[in-house]
């Protein structure tokens, strides 16, 4: 009798959420998401093949996950599209009549699902038909002559993600690279709505040749990626994907001026994965201050210069959303521009405000191609001019753009006015001449006993400390397991190009103290599993690559795949970032980087031989019985350079 009871009540369930009955989808829903398209990520040894009919009985759909299979089918999926090489990320389709949501919130609770969530909408942040006011009125507000006379800019490449960009416009001739079609996965970018060319224009227009108007950045090279269509809209399987595409062709800044007010993982990813790979990211802040001021994505995302707009008088634009994620305003009001019919108009938005402040980006990059894009956003804010209330505030900001102050801090830059570094009083650095195997260096000198404070951590077992911010970040991403014990003090010391930082040496990594930087990323992890091969005289480039196989991920950068069972390690640890359950790509990233070699037997102690794989900044190593365990490859490094 109780089987006969639990059959029913998971067919009502099914029944509540098909049936014909269920509550259709209204006009603000289909504003926010697609009615009948869920994103899924699914673990990674679990994948959806890639055909028009999901049909378990024709073909297998799933590995490892037959449930999940029969309950797809079930509820009427029909298709499903892969997003992208490595976020096992897909788009499902599914019958109009269910509501997403609900969908969505049901297919959570399936094991073999590490996320389920509505596809939002994209728009363009474009308010047409405002009257008039005067040419480019916003370029000596911004002091854009002044900063011209130090540099018009360099052949950046600025990533334009949205309605495509007309390669035929006077102005636009011959700046625009060969871009991607996000929507239909080809490199037809011509634009189609009119909204992309006009953000074109006003961050890279052709200058001071005798037409047209003139472009913030005179020497920039537009990336156009196709995200939305012809009516401006677009979708965060299109959005996430052009980022990434974006990203791994060479943007060195993407400008998104397009915007909804609901948030997802698989755009939330994307843009992790940008800003790890040191792209800087410009989005406009969105146009709807009127309709409930919402808090717009991917412009809320904390990697994201997030861009107001203003009028000409200085003030807030009354269309434009405010909240404490805007880092900057910028003009957004009567901007002439390019059109796209050939010709110039002056639209209105906070999409326009911010393509002044991604070329005012560019410009600052062409001073100073040695900035890390978090430096480039420090110099963004700290030389804005400040238009409302002391300090930064949900309006304006950290203030309203100002490129001439911006390219003027770019020449002295040495650290973020704004945040002053952490006091840190380092041992004495050892000369290169005398670190000798009999001398060592200073900063790995057994320390005094020191009792434990809140601050402060004492470890006999290698008779070394930890605090402040390091302690803080071992402690919070792993402790021994990852990091191992410390090996040295806090000590200053320079890299390859020659910054100087204050890092501290744990058995299994090296940590960098970036103070400019908001948590986590005020520290960051090097690149040891690379130096350490270096130091090997092992060049992995010259390793035999892979290529992509069922149940593995692939990474298209260094053509090598992580299996199992390294590949369940990997995808379960990394640096926490956005406070969600379980680790996201960009964290496993940060804390792992991407593998340097396939798997192979390497004896890692005196008569101890595992299959190890490395990666940017470890090693693997499997240890049977005992686990996935990381090598100690810090410990590794210090003794070849005879450190310790």
């Amino acid at each position: 009798m109780k089987r006969i009871l639990l059959v029913l009540c998971v067919t009502m369930l099914w029944i509540l959420l098909i049936s014909p009955h269920t509550r259709p989808a209204t006009s603000a829903d289909l504003v926010d998401y697609h009615a009948g398209e869920v994103l899924l990520k699914l673990k990674t040894e679990i994948y959806l093949v890639n055909q028009t009919s999901i049909d378990p009985l024709a073909a297998p759909l799933l590995t490892n996950g037959d449930t999940l299979s029969n309950v797809l089918h079930s509820l009427g999926a029909y298709e499903a599209e892969l997003l992208d090489s490595v976020s096992n990320t897909y788009r499902v389709l599914f019958d109009t009549t269910i509501d997403a949501v609900r969908l969505a919130t049901y297919l959570e609770d399936d094991p073999a699902v590490i996320f389920a969530e509505p596809n939002p909408r994209r728009f363009s942040m474009h308010i047409p038909d405002d009257p008039l006011v005067a040419q480019q009125w916003a370029l000596p507000i911004i002091q854009a002559f002044d900063a011209w006379h130090i540099t018009t800019g360099g052949e950046v490449v600025i990533a334009i993600l949205d309605t495509g960009v007309s390669i035929t416009h006077p102005d636009l001739e011959g700046k625009v690279l060969p871009g991607y079609n996000a929507i239909q996965n080809n490199s037809h970018v011509e634009d189609d709505n009119g909204h992309g060319t006009a953000v074109a224009g006003l961050i890279a227009a052709s200058t001071n040749n005798q037409q047209g108007i003139a472009g913030m950045c005179w020497g920039c090279r537009i990336l156009p990626v196709k995200v939305l269509n012809v009516r401006g809209g677009g979708d965060d399987a299109s959005v996430s994907r052009g980022v990434r595409w974006a990203v791994d062709n060479g943007a060195q800044i993407i400008n998104m001026s397009l915007g909804g007010s609901r948030e997802s993982q698989t755009l939330r990813e994307a843009i992790e994965y940008a800003f790890q790979q040191g792209v800087l990211i410009v989005a406009s802040s969105g146009n709807d201050r009127h309709n409930g001021n919402p808090i717009n994505y991917p412009a809320a995302y904390p990697e994201v210069i997030a861009v107001g707009a203003t009028g000409t008088s200085d003030t807030i634009a009354g269309f434009s959303n405010t909240g404490d994620y805007i880092m900057i305003a910028a003009p957004g009001v009567n901007l002439w521009t390019t059109t796209l019919d050939g010709g110039y108009g002056a639209p209105n938005g906070t999409s326009f405000a911010s393509s002044y402040v991604a070329g005012t980006a560019a410009l600052v990059f062409t001073l100073r191609p040695d900035l890390r894009h978090e430096d480039v956003t420090c110099i963004l804010k700290a030389s804005a001019d400040d238009k409302g209330p002391p300090g930064k505030d949900p309006e304006y900001g950290w203030g309203r753009l100002n490129a001439f102050r911006a390219v003027q801090m770019a020449q002295t830059y040495q650290h973020c006015p704004l945040y002053p570094p952490a006091p840190v009083e380092p041992p004495p650095m050892i000369a290169a001449e005398d670190v000798t195997s009999n001398h060592g260096h200073a900063a790995f000198y057994p320390v005094p006993f020191a009792p434990d404070t809140p601050d402060l951590r004492f470890f006999a077992e290698t008779q070394h400390t930890i605090r402040g911010i390091f302690k803080q970040y071992w402690e919070t991403h792993g402790g021994v397991p990852i990091f191992g014990f410390p090996i040295s003090e806090e000590f200053v010391e320079r890299d390859e190009s020659g910054h100087a930082y204050v890092v501290q040496y744990f058995e299994r990594h090296r940590l960098e103290l970036h103070p400019n930087n908001s948590a986590p990323y005020n520290v960051q992890i090097s690149r040891l599993g690379d130096l350490v091969l270096q130091a090997r005289g092992w060049d992995w480039f010259t390793f035999p690559r892979s290529a992509p196989r069922a149940g593995c991920l692939f990474f298209e950068d260094t053509r090598y795949t992580i299996c199992e069972p390294f590949l369940s390690y990997w995808r379960s640890n990394g640096i926490e970032f956005d406070g969600l359950p379980g680790k996201s790509f960009a964290e496993s990233i940060a804390l792992f980087g991407q593998p340097l070699t396939e798997p192979q037997l390497e004896e890692v102690s005196p008569g101890v031989i595992v299959k190890a794989q490395w990666f940017e900044r470890a090693r693997l190593e499997d240890h049977g019985s005992n686990g996935i365990l990381l090598g100690r490859l810090s410990d590794e490094l210090v003794r070849t350079r005879g450190w310790r």
